[in-house]
C-alpha cells in the first residue's frame, strides 16, 4: 500500500494515495463565517470550489509550523483540501506493517483507521471518509453550491 505522509505538530501522518488527488502550495482562502469551525473556508482550484479544512483544528492539536502544503483528497466523489504543516513523502508499506489503531484510540469520531511502522516510525493513519461526517458532507456539499452561484 501506498501512503502519502505528511507531518502536523511534530506527527506523521498517512493518507492512502488513492484518496489523493493533488498535493498544492499555500492557497489564498476565503473564509466563510458560518461554516463549522475546523473549515477554514474555501478555495476554487481548477474551476472546483473546495472546502478546506484545518487538519489542526479537527484533530485539537496546535501547529508548530506554518502551514506549507494543501493535500486535496476525494470522499466520495467530493474534493476536500486538508492543511498540513508539510508534505514528507510517498511511502510503500507492506500490509504486515499496518496495524489496527487501539480500541481507546479508534473510537467515536476518530478518524484514524489504522498506525503503519516505518522503521521506527509509526505513521497514524486517516481515513478520509470519516474526516467529515456524511451530515457535514452535505452541509460541505450546500456551502459549495452556495458560493459557486
Amino acid at each position: 500500500m501506498q501512503l502519502l505522509t505528511f507531518s502536523l505538530n511534530g506527527v506523521s501522518y498517512g493518507i492512502p494515495i488513492q484518496n489523493v488527488e493533488s498535493i498544492e502550495s499555500r492557497i489564498d482562502i476565503t473564509m466563510v463565517p458560518t461554516a463549522p469551525p475546523y473549515i477554514r473556508g474555501i478555495i476554487k482550484l481548477h474551476g472546483d470550489i473546495i472546502p478546506v479544512i484545518s487538519l489542526a483544528a479537527r484533530f485539537g492539536v496546535t501547529t508548530s509550523q506554518p502551514i506549507q502544503n494543501l493535500v486535496v483528497a476525494s470522499v466520495d466523489g467530493m474534493k476536500l483540501g486538508l492543511e498540513v504543516e508539510q508534505v514528507k513523502e510517498i511511502v510503500e508499506i507492506e500490509n504486515k506493517s499496518v496495524l489496527p489503531m487501539p480500541v481507546i484510540m479508534s473510537g467515536g469520531g476518530n478518524c484514524f483507521s489504522d498506525v503503519a511502522t516505518r522503521q521506527r516510525e509509526l505513521i497514524a493513519m486517516l481515513d478520509v471518509g470519516t474526516l467529515v461526517s456524511l451530515a457535514e458532507r452535505e452541509q460541505l456539499r450546500q456551502l459549495v453550491e452556495e458560493q459557486s452561484e
